[in-house]
């Protein structure tokens, strides 16, 4: 079974994001790495293509935040009129403790809810626009953390995106309501919007809340976008063992979605699917490569 163990934002200031995600919701560092030549074609670039990134983890034992500032290509901004239900990966969900703790750091470094906080299901709510990567941040109040419970997409077709995850991935599915009310959407400033779709049981306890807006409809992303571009570029789902992750890659080859570049160095494997709807990393992570690709926290930061 693979699960969803990644969100791989692009942010335009990678201090920036390292501090406010340490600082505010209680990430840890996880170290980091560079790409370029043969390698950075995953990602569907060229070969003179480089960027940094940086890993950060929570309390969860496999999920990661892969962080990206990409050189070359030089990063674009996300487009000044973005809105939370155009199309691509949208907005995540952090489960943390010190909910009033988080606000107030959030508030020294100038990020404020997008709306007053709410009670939903006996826990406070919140949403914040990271100032750094273009996404919304919702905030939940729970007893420990932090740790990722779901992220949300904002599709074109509903039913091609179920068969995806569905048959595709291999995902158990789920009603929309099991996780959320259209009434949650005014958190994130998309007040009376209307929307369909599904949640996706996405193992390791993170959903992916998958949807279509009709009312404000999602919009697609410019057609120039570049993957390097600021905003959410991918998840990632993974497998411990390899034989499990390459059948995974060989079904979505079968549906006629293939990696740009597969990396693959004996154990390790690591693909892109870079379509619009489908915009997900796959790959196989042994268990003893864990230190290897940023899954366990290395010490903290020096500011």
């Amino acid at each position: 079974m693979l699960q969803a163990i990644q969100i791989g934002p692009n942010t335009n200031d990678m201090a920036g994001t390292l501090r406010l995600y340490s600082e505010a919701f209680g990430f840890r560092n996880a170290g980091g790495q560079a790409a370029w030549g043969k390698v950075i074609g995953v990602q569907g670039l060229p070969p003179e293509s480089r960027t940094m990134m940086w890993w950060m983890v929570g309390i969860q034992p496999f999920f990661q935040f892969e962080l990206f500032t990409h050189a070359v290509p030089a990063q674009r901004p996300q487009p000044a009129d973005w809105r939370p239900s155009d199309l691509g990966w949208v907005r995540f969900t952090v489960r943390l403790a010190g909910f009033d703790h988080c606000l107030a750091v959030l508030a020294e470094h100038g990020v404020k809810p997008i709306s007053p906080p709410r009670v939903s299901k006996g826990a406070r709510h919140a949403a914040v626009r990271d100032p750094y990567v273009g996404a919304i941040i919702e905030l939940v109040e729970a007893d420990e953390g932090p740790s990722v419970s779901s992220i949300a997409c904002s599709v074109a077709d509903l039913e091609a995106a179920r068969r995806y995850y569905g048959e595709l991935i291999g995902f158990p599915i789920r009603d929309l309501d099991t996780l959320r009310s259209e009434e949650d959407e005014s958190l994130w400033g998309l007040d009376g919007a209307r929307r369909d779709g599904f949640v996706v049981d996405a193992g390791g306890g993170v959903l992916l809340e998958i949807v279509r807006y009709s009312n404000p409809e999602g919009r697609p992303k410019p057609a120039d976008h570049r993957i390097s571009d600021q905003g959410t570029m991918t998840i990632a789902d993974a497998a411990h063992d390899r034989a499990r992750g390459a059948a995974a890659l060989e079904r979505l080859a079968g549906a006629g979605l293939v990696p740009p570049f597969t990396y693959d160095d004996g154990s390790t494997i690591c693909g892109y699917i870079v379509e619009p709807d489908h915009e997900d990393e796959f790959t196989v992570v042994p268990e003893e490569a864990y230190s290897r690709f940023g899954f366990m926290a290395q010490g903290d930061f020096m500011g």
